[in-house]
């Protein structure tokens, strides 16, 4: 017995700590749960206060309503986004341009080839032959990343550069 109150004794320092340190713990702990318990007595209250206010049934009603809304809305979104994703499949996509000489006496590639794909590689190819007197432009159709009109080298070098999404 006198081997223990020796003990707490020569260790009361160090019991006071740890004693301090158990109270600053247990009142935080203690002011977490009473901000807890404060929201949800608030959250209680205004369910009180709106049952005082209504009916349980029509508002139980109400929130069917709005839910049936809400679902509603969600459906119609549904839709618009399946037919904005239709349309995107179609929209121009893919870019891919040459820039090229046409003629020897011409410099400063001035010609070019552009080629406009969407998803599935449909589109239009351009080009503009630039020449010392004239320039011509022309536009071939494409279809599945070919055309049913002759392509030039550099007209299928735009297509596939724009299948490769490169510039």
């Amino acid at each position: 017995m006198q081997n223990i109150l020796e003990f707490i004794y020569s260790n009361i320092p160090l019991f006071t700590i740890t004693l301090v340190f158990l109270v600053v713990f247990e009142s935080v702990l203690l002011l977490i749960l009473n901000a807890r318990f404060l929201k949800v007595k608030r959250t209680y209250e205004k369910v009180i206060d709106t049952l005082k206010r209504e009916d349980v049934l029509n508002l139980l009603q109400k929130i069917l309503t709005e839910t049936e809304e809400i679902r509603d809305d969600i459906n119609q979104m549904k839709i618009k986004i399946n037919a904005i994703e239709r349309e995107s499949k179609k929209a121009i996509k893919k870019v891919g341009i040459v820039r090229y000489n046409a003629f020897p006496d011409v410099g400063s590639d001035l010609s070019y080839s552009i080629a406009f794909l969407d998803e599935e590689d449909n589109g239009v190819v351009i080009s503009g032959i630039y020449g010392r007197h004239e320039t011509a432009t022309f536009a071939k159709p494409v279809e599945r990343g070919h055309s049913k009109y002759p392509l030039s080298a550099e007209e299928v070098q735009a297509i596939e550069r724009a299948k490769r999404k490169a510039l």
